[in-house]
């Protein structure tokens, strides 16, 4: 580990393959532990983050593109980096410096960093859940692999974050200034006095409401829905479908309090949620098993005890071996 604490070139290239989803279990745990190591190290990774976001924002809003940042590079260095990039382009970490280094000569060139200009803070999970207080005191809770943004300057009079890949929940604090809203992708979410959960993915938007009031609209067109506490919201990207449902899924927020209510659920299901929030892998045998059907409220902070309570009640056997729980027949 001493060498990964002195040589920034190798925690660079740890970082870089993090952003660009390319990096190893091994050396993801390295990372994770040279972030935890000092605040100063968290600063560096965040910067690298903010750097990364702000590239893509940068080109969705300006209408740039790669091609484009190789022309300004290559006028500004004299070189024809655009061409070598083109044969070394699947380099992931060179293709993502390289877009870096374009990206910011653009900016300058053209005098407009949005990034410097709001003072924008970035904020990534890592592999860990985690947590935030807003400068208005609003708490935000993140799972892990998630990422907000949001301006410290202007927030107490433009409350506006924005979630850019994950999950979250929000305890909104009450304020006299102005309206609080999530921005995530084509939609928003407007509070009026409320805590709600958040989940962005490649094809969907989901808003469960725990209390007070929503109002979740679509940015181009205003169209919107109301959800109340115990609603789902729903938004597809595909077909732009905007909807209000029922929450049928007691256990949106275990990620953050890990507390579980089964009622006659499968053990396959139960095994997958457990997974997800304990980020621990769960084996089980039997097919026969796999469908047998758990009745439980659950609340424990390891998966040792949940384990144990689950293999109690279904008289299964369960081991832990290589770092994976095994659950079978006794």
């Amino acid at each position: 580990m001493k060498e990964f604490e002195t040589n920034e070139e190798i925690i660079y290239g740890l970082i870089i393959d993090d952003l660009d989803h390319a990096i190893s279990k091994e050396n993801k745990e390295i990372l994770e532990q040279w972030r935890q190591t000092a605040e100063a190290n968290e600063k560096v990774y965040q910067e690298f983050v903010s750097v990364h976001i702000n590239m893509d924002r940068l080109f969705e809003l300006r209408g740039y593109n790669p091609q484009s940042s190789w022309e300004v590079l290559d006028k500004k260095l004299g070189k024809n980096i655009g061409a070598e990039y083109a044969v070394n382009g699947s380099n992931k970490k060179n293709r993502l410096w390289y877009g870096i280094a374009a990206s910011i000569l653009i900016v300058f060139s053209i005098g407009y960093y949005f990034s410097t200009k709001d003072s924008y803070e970035v904020v990534n999970s890592g592999s860990n859940a985690t947590y935030v207080m807003l400068p208005d005191s609003t708490r935000v809770d993140l799972n892990s692999a998630t990422t907000i943004r949001y301006s410290k300057r202007k927030f107490l009079t433009n409350r506006k974050l924005e979630l850019l890949n994950g999950e979250v929940f929000i305890k909104v604090t009450n304020h006299q200034l102005s309206q609080f809203k999530l921005i995530v992708g084509e939609v928003e979410a407007v509070d009026i006095g409320t805590s709600f959960n958040v989940i962005r993915t490649d094809k969907a938007v989901r808003v469960i409401v725990e209390n007070g009031l929503i109002a979740l609209k679509e940015s181009s067109t205003n169209k919107q829905v109301m959800l109340t506490a115990g609603k789902l919201g729903t938004y597809s990207l595909d077909t732009k479908n905007l909807k209000a449902l029922d929450n049928s899924n007691p256990n949106y927020k275990s990620w953050i309090n890990k507390e579980f209510v089964f009622n006659e659920v499968p053990l396959r299901d139960v095994a997958v949620q457990l997974s997800k929030v304990y980020k621990e892998p769960i084996v089980i045998r039997d097919a026969e098993l796999k469908n047998r059907k758990l009745t439980a409220k659950l609340h424990y902070q390891t998966l040792d005890s949940v384990i144990a309570v689950i293999s109690a009640s279904l008289q299964c056997k369960a081991v832990k071996s290589k770092g994976t729980y095994i659950i079978s027949k006794d």
